[in-house]
């Protein structure tokens, strides 16, 4: 009974101090982690609440490092105490900032009937079945009073057959059309040039750290991944704008 007390003493006071911890970022970490990373810098180092152990951003990728570069890991930094997820926080932090730096003009917009309750961001790719899936469920979306705002993601990149094809839709005069045209009917659109976002859009998305289609992307910075029935998105949706009135 003793040393079960002992234990628990030294794991609160263990606890207490890494809760209260927030270690100065060493001045040379960046350098000693381009090594790791083909000769490239992170793009932020934080500190973590837990001592010696400090957040690295490269792109959408997050890593945790110790101070002296020896250890790093990818994935998750739970708060068992809280339940919550620190690595989710600190990219949804992020997410806010880059939704705050979309161009709507740019998007490919189905507007919501009636009241417009919420605006979700979609990263698609038109030759991919699960995006032509939930493209079909836009219009009860637009029904519940959620606008859609299609962002291009080819996921194989820039140049792709998928890219070409999304140029063509950016750069028809009615967008909406041709994004119909394309997901409902499957048929391509008139080939054609024009200044447009697709790359953009592209990197933006990899900034963002998506990695599938479709993306969704809430204006609170949440991030869904993959395909929804516009019932479930709608409760989602909902559900989350109520917890932030309160």
């Amino acid at each position: 009974m003793y040393k079960k007390m002992m234990l628990g003493t030294i794991m609160a006071a263990v606890l207490a101090t890494t809760a209260v911890m927030a270690d100065a970022v060493p001045a040379d970490l960046g350098e000693k982690l381009k090594p790791m990373f083909g000769g490239k810098a992170p793009d932020s180092l934080k500190a973590t609440p837990i001592a010696n152990m400090f957040e690295a951003k490269f792109g959408g990728e997050i890593i945790y490092v110790s101070g002296d570069a020896r250890y790093v890991f990818a994935g998750e930094l739970i708060d068992a105490q809280t339940k919550s997820s620190l690595t989710e926080a600190s990219r949804s932090a992020d997410r806010i900032g880059l939704v705050k730096t979309i161009d709507a003009t740019k998007s490919i917009e189905f507007k919501a009937k009636g009241e417009e309750k919420h605006v979700l961001y979609a990263f698609t790719d038109v030759d991919c079945p699960f995006c032509v899936k939930l493209h079909k469920e836009v219009p009860a979306l637009n029904e519940k009073g959620v606008t859609v705002r299609y962002l291009a993601y080819p996921r194989a990149g820039v140049g792709s057959p998928a890219y070409k094809k999304m140029v063509n839709i950016w750069c028809a005069d009615d967008k909406a059309a041709a994004m119909n045209q394309v997901k409902n009917e499957g048929k391509e659109v008139t080939s054609k040039e024009c200044a447009n976002p697709v790359a953009d859009q592209f990197e933006l998305g990899q900034k963002l750290g998506v990695n599938g289609t479709p993306a969704l992307l809430t204006t609170d910075g949440t991030m869904i991944p993959g395909f929804r029935p516009a019932a479930d998105l709608v409760k989602m949706l909902d559900d989350a704008k109520a917890k932030a009135a309160k």
